[in-house]
């Protein structure tokens, strides 16, 4: 197992950070093309677009051709789309290599996460997947940070130079050392073939679907305008990075032990906790104009959102395990496009019409209502999803909050 799991882990990582370099100057560079408050938000819900259309049906397209080689080929657009970048002459085109970035992404995330649902065990769904998780946001953590101190340094295209190269060591070290197929482990839940119109049908997917869609909404609000509010304010690029590395290092840091929690505790309890805590500090960026007061307000949504998605993730896989893995992957990551391609569009017509500051209040109020309707679904929609799939009830796996 850990043949396949550290080559995997490594290359995304990597992919990751290629990824997290051009997040902090990704609302700067578009601006330099004229963009206003609206056309910042079209470019970013371009890239979610091809991500919520393509999600579920590259996630059961894994699961019936296999995972390695949807990985390889995104990870060759992601080195495709890094040069797309650089030549850039106006924003529609912009959008459109957006567009074909969200594309390499479905193809690299959410498949990558399949297989390793492939090799999890009954019982470690928490830790393992989480495990998985924290290798992803090690290698974001470093992006921003590094993109940042790359514009300074060099220049506004520097970060997709790297990028691109990035992701061509990542292709490399999956082409090379991942294997093909994998080895599935025994487990006492029901398979069944990939079906994506019984998945949707699950109560306990509708409520995975909305607590990544209104995550993916609020947490793109903050990526894209918090740049711009922090340039408003007088910080530099560098600043920016480490902002956005606050959030991710959090998240590396404490997804692994919130994935014991959720193999061993209630998870409905840190669903909600952390469904709720993730949002809130989005309230007060605003109000705090110092640079450390915002990295701790960051941290602290780094470190609610590991707490509630440690236990979502967890179900996830175990729904996984009667629908396909890439089928619940792809639905998944096709929510949290949704959010990502409604957020910042939603967010830019506030900053249009109310200023610099309402994407941040904006953001937070939506955030925390998709935190409180995803903890009321999971909670009636549990039992009824254990009576349709005959899960049994078992202490260390739990889908709900029972004990």
């Amino acid at each position: 197992m850990l043949a396949a799991f550290v080559p995997l882990f490594l290359a995304v990582s990597i992919a990751m950070m290629g990824m997290g370099i051009i997040a902090p100057i990704m609302p700067l560079y578009v601006r330099s093309f004229g963009a206003g408050g609206l056309g910042i938000g079209m470019v970013f819900a371009a890239f979610s677009v091809s991500r919520f259309v393509l999600g579920p049906v590259v996630g059961v397209l894994s699961d019936r051709i296999g995972r390695k080689k949807l990985i390889v080929w995104g990870l060759g657009l992601y080195a495709v789309v890094s040069v797309l970048y650089i030549i850039a002459q106006s924003l529609w085109q912009m959008g459109i290599f957006r567009l074909v970035h969200g594309v390499g992404s479905i193809m690299v995330t959410p498949i990558a996460q399949a297989y390793v649902g492939d090799l999890t065990p009954v019982g470690r769904e928490g830790r393992i997947t989480n495990f998985f998780y924290a290798s992803m946001f090690a290698g974001m953590a470093l992006g921003p940070l590094v993109g940042g101190y790359l514009v300074e340094g060099w220049s506004l295209e520097a970060p997709f130079f790297v990028m691109g190269i990035l992701s061509l060591l990542a292709l490399i070290g999956v082409a090379r050392w991942v294997p093909d197929d994998v080895k599935r482990p025994k487990t006492d839940a029901p398979r069944a073939a990939p079906n994506l119109g019984a998945a949707l049908r699950a109560p306990a997917v509708l409520a995975i679907i909305v607590y990544f869609a209104t995550r993916g909404l609020w947490r793109q609000s903050f990526n894209s305008f918090w740049p711009l509010l922090a340039d408003d304010y007088g910080h530099s690029q560098s600043a920016l990075g480490l902002v956005l590395t606050g959030y991710l290092v959090d998240e590396g840091l404490f997804q692994i032990p919130f994935g014991y929690l959720a193999d061993r505790f209630r998870r409905l309890p840190q669903i909600a906790v952390g469904g709720l805590l993730a949002p809130l500090p989005m309230f007060f960026v605003p109000l705090v104009r110092s640079l450390e007061g915002v990295v701790a307000l960051s941290a602290l949504m780094g470190v609610g959102s590991a707490l509630g998605r440690a236990s979502v993730l967890a179900i996830r896989t175990q729904l996984g395990r009667s629908h396909g893995m890439g089928t619940l992957a792809g639905i998944q990551n096709s929510a949290f496009a949704v959010g990502q391609m409604i957020g910042p569009i939603a967010a830019g017509v506030v900053f249009d019409a109310f200023g610099m500051e309402a994407p941040m209040y904006f953001g937070a109020s939506l955030g925390v209502i998709g935190g409180v309707c995803a903890v009321l679904l999971f909670a009636g929609g549990a039992d009824a999803w254990r009576r349709r799939f005959r899960l049994p009830t078992r202490r260390r796996v739990r889908i709900d909050s029972e004990p």
